[in-house]
């Protein structure tokens, strides 16, 4: 009786040990699903959207577009070698060009205080929008068309641009990681 009892437990160990020595595979596989998948998010989530509105209903979008630029950064998409209507200044790409920043109209509305710029490899644009309509602007989405020099178009940039009463200003605020800091001019649709 004691030997089957001593074959019944040299079996159990045997049994067990095979059990462990696949553990190591089975880790091993489970650490490759987690990293292939890690790296399917990482290389999918440059293409997402995202808009953001603060309280006072200004608005800062997010979109990211597949392009080919020379990174600058870790993940930066913000090619600080081309120069064209940019400067690079403090580490930053400011865009220079004069037809941009000229005020600029929408429904009657003005559009001045413009800037387009990097920080930390986004793109920023920034206006101030003054209702001088005459009429109370309720809000609502509106596409940022910057053109190149010869007015073809450069790139497009959504946004949301808040309600604003007559007489009283706000601002629209939109970024991306694409670089748009070489833009000539732009327009709102």
């Amino acid at each position: 009786m004691a030997s089957e009892q001593k074959n019944k437990n040299s079996a159990n160990t045997k049994k067990n040990n095979k059990k462990y020595t696949n553990r190591p595979l089975v880790v091993l596989v489970i650490v490759c699903i987690i990293a292939v998948g890690v790296m399917y998010w990482l290389k999918n989530s440059g293409t997402k959207e995202v808009t953001k509105t603060s309280s006072s209903g200004v608005s800062d979008t997010t979109i990211s577009q597949e392009e080919d630029n020379t990174q600058s950064g870790e993940g930066a998409l913000i090619d600080m070698e081309n120069t064209t209507n940019a400067k690079i200044e403090d580490g930053k790409k400011i865009n220079t060009s004069n037809e941009l920043y000229t005020e600029k109209t929408f429904k009657g509305m003005n559009i001045k205080d413009i800037k387009l710029q990097t920080e930390d490899y986004i793109s920023n644009f920034t206006a101030t929008v003054e209702n001088n309509s005459g009429t109370d602007y309720e809000g609502g989405p509106i596409t940022i068309v910057f053109t190149n020099q010869d007015g073809s178009e450069y790139s497009r940039l959504k946004s949301l641009l808040p309600a604003i009463k007559n007489g009283e200003t706000n601002e629209i605020t939109a970024s991306t990681t694409s670089d748009i800091i070489n833009a000539y001019n732009f327009s709102i649709e």
